[in-house]
């Protein structure tokens, strides 16, 4: 039997070594074949497999494991494959299943729980006396939500392991006979939800078909509102503040009072751009950056170091504004609205629930991780002459000392050691990018998600969200050309420099701002383009032959190693910035 698995044209990729069955870990030989299809510009791999059961499988590149490239295949017989079309059908399914692990706590007995699946969730439950039903944890049926496939050869009930991890929660492990079913019923269900692809643009078609569909009800007429440019964000919340969904959805025709402009999109569009520059410019302090410049991402202020005059509701009303962002542009290219904003990859994960690790540092406050994170990576901390507790300090605008906070309990007491290093930058994470502005990103939650359910959002990873509320800008290769630093001088990185404009000369839009996300962390240029980003674009020379391209975001710079061509080049470079992102997953 057959599986194929889609990728872009032009990558130029192999499977690493041969699949194997999950529970056995032999090698299926003769097993795979690439199919290429250079009208549509597609790549196929496809698989072959002597039997139903759970294979793994891993696509490198040059040696190199590619993001998202390590999956399983599920393949089911015909009996089974008929049940899951069953479930998907009748929606909703339970599963006699024995749980392993919960909590990070480990049972030395398994437990009979029970396993429901529905197309917006997967919860366990235990029954107290057989009767009362206790909800033990629920992961949101996205594609944040993975599973992971274990062999039973050390479990003596001798049923399959499923480990589920949604990158918010700690995982959950249990064994169950049906777990090619039930893995196979959520991702049908999954699938459903998203349309059917994983790519970017397909899911955005999805999500705005969705949007128009959840909406159909509320009609698109004028509403009027007025609004003064002196106190733009005041006056505009004020005139929203009584507006109920329908309102929202309505077309706004904006006037400022004092002009004579009549509105015909032109008066539209500057509103937007002014209320989000109110809200999300540094200056304004309802959002602010780590970076002391203007180009730093930015992440809700949190009240101890914003004005007193800015409460909760005016993230609310920002929350809205998104909402209404992304409505507007599902309604089609004439109404398009972007968010001119550039938010911190942890905010992002944090409306599609995700949950937050100190790898965030690197993109939100590079400063910061150069400084400590990577201070504490690379070094023996038990060396040093001060110590270092699970606390953080916290100070005011004006940089005085309010407290110092205990990142665990009994935190001020616990010393940093190499063993436990990754846990307090953990914490710390969780404490500077989630706890200390959980309320402001709650207020923001409820203003988006009154316009945008949240389980359309979940269809997307930080990035691709990035994409779809701020859109990709437009970029000038004349302006990238005049405006980068250069580190290399050898031949060999003069010819590599010289096929990398050739190749960002051909890139779409869309590509240009999957480049800049891969080097900078963002897929917008500040207002003067490529002059003023700070540092410059840096293109330096990798001391590696034939591997993928990597980028240090804290520096802004994108490592080019030699290759023997320039088709390799092109596919090397197409690969790592859209790497994994095209539909390698489990079937």
């Amino acid at each position: 039997m057959y599986r194929r698995f889609a990728a872009l044209w032009g990558q130029s990729l192999a499977l690493g070594g041969m699949p194997q069955k999950v529970n056995s870990g032999r090698p299926i030989p003769d097993s795979f074949r690439w199919e290429c299809y250079s009208l549509i510009s597609r790549l196929v791999l496809v698989l072959k497999f002597p039997r139903e059961g759970c294979y793994r499988a891993t696509v490198s590149y040059k040696g190199q494991t590619i993001q998202n490239g390590d999956f399983h295949v599920i393949i089911l017989n015909q009996e089974e494959s008929f049940m899951v079309q069953k479930n998907v059908a009748k929606k909703n399914k339970c599963y006699e299943v024995k749980l392993l692990a919960l909590n990070g706590e480990r049972y030395q007995k398994s437990k009979k729980v029970y396993c429901y699946i529905s197309p917006k969730q997967l919860t366990l439950k235990e029954y107290m006396w057989k009767f009362f039903p206790k909800h033990l944890i629920t992961f949101r049926l996205c594609p944040s939500t993975k599973f992971k496939f274990q062999s039973s050869r050390n479990i003596l009930q001798g049923d399959p392991i499923l480990v589920i991890d949604d990158g918010c929660q700690q995982e959950v492990e249990l064994i169950s006979q049906d777990r090619n079913i039930i893995a196979a019923t959520f991702t049908q269900f999954l699938l459903k939800n998203i349309g059917g692809s994983e790519t970017f643009k397909d899911k955005q078609d999805f999500f705005q078909h969705e949007v128009r569909k959840y909406h159909q009800k509320h009609f698109h007429d004028k509403i009027f509102i007025k609004v003064t440019r002196e106190s733009l964000l005041e006056s505009s919340f004020k005139e929203t503040k009584s507006f109920g969904v329908s309102d929202w959805c309505k077309n706004f025709e904006i006037t400022f009072i004092g002009e004579e402009g009549i509105d015909w999109g032109g008066l539209r569009r500057e509103w937007f751009e002014l209320v989000c520059s109110a809200l999300f410019d540094p200056e304004n302090l309802l959002f602010h950056s780590f970076k002391s410049d203007k180009q730093g991402l930015v992440h809700p202020c949190p009240s101890y170091k914003r004005p007193s005059h800015l409460k909760l509701k005016y993230y609310e009303f920002a929350g809205k504004i998104v909402g209404k962002c992304l409505y507007e542009s599902s309604l089609g290219s004439s109404y398009r609205q972007l968010v001119k904003a550039k938010f911190s990859r942890s905010f992002l994960a944090q409306l599609i629930g995700l949950s937050v690790h100190y790898k965030y540092f690197e993109h939100d406050d590079p400063e910061l991780y150069v400084s400590k994170v990577k201070f504490i990576l690379e070094n023996d901390i038990e060396s040093m002459s001060f110590g270092i507790y699970f606390t953080e300090e916290v100070y005011d605008a004006s940089g005085q000392l309010l407290e110092e906070v205990d990142l665990i309990p009994n935190g001020s007491n616990i010393p940093v050691t190499n063993a436990n290093k990754i846990q307090y930058l953990n914490a710390l994470a969780q404490y500077r990018l989630t706890t200390s502005v959980k309320p402001e990103i709650e207020h923001f939650l409820k203003g988006l998600t009154e316009l945008i359910p949240d389980n359309l959002l979940c269809i997307f990873d930080e990035n691709e969200l990035e994409l779809l509320m701020c859109g990709t800008g437009s970029y000038s290769i004349a302006d990238f050309k005049a405006n980068h630093a250069l580190s290399g001088a050898t031949y060999e990185f003069r010819k590599v420099l010289e096929w990398f404009w050739i190749a960002v000369s051909n890139f779409t839009e869309e590509e240009m701002a999957r480049l800049l996300q891969f080097t900078t962390g963002c897929s917008q240029l500040p207002p003067g383009g490529f002059a003023e980003l700070n540092p410059k674009f840096h293109i330096s020379a990798a001391q590696t032959f034939g591997n993928l391209p990597t980028a240090h975001t804290c520096f802004n710079q994108l490592c080019l190693p030699d290759y023997d061509s320039y088709e390799q080049f092109e596919k090397a470079l197409r690969l790592a910035i859209n790497e994994g992102s095209e539909g390698f997953g489990m079937v």
